[in-house]
């Protein structure tokens, strides 16, 4: 499974393509500021369909919260889990990544 957006990891810019905005904006339709929470880590392309299951399940809100939380080192981990736990809730509502989890254990 695809983890998360195309844009992995951070440039120089905080904002990603050049000036336009960050999968995440562009998904809210809002400009993206400088030092955007998401802009790192959401590209304008697969980033939006990727932060849209994002939002769908946690919230805008709640994940730009847990970001702010956790420290810049630690956050690309915590986004590809975001989109993995989000991207596996989409697929199956009632157990999420559980599924995933229940069917590796009936490999074993």
């Amino acid at each position: 499974m695809n983890y998360c957006g195309g844009k992995i990891g951070g440039g120089s810019d905080q904002r990603g393509n050049g000036g336009g905005p960050c999968g995440a904006c562009k998904f809210l339709r809002r400009k993206c500021v400088k030092g955007c929470i998401f802009a790192p880590y959401f590209d304008s392309d697969q980033g939006t369909v990727h932060f849209a299951a994002v939002h769908k399940v946690f919230g805008a809100s709640n994940a730009s919260k847990l970001l702010m939380r956790i420290p810049v080192h630690k956050r690309l981990d915590a986004v590809v889990t975001l989109c993995y736990e989000a991207l596996a809730r989409a697929r199956d509502p009632v157990y999420g990544c559980v599924a995933h989890i229940f069917a590796l254990q009936q490999q074993v």
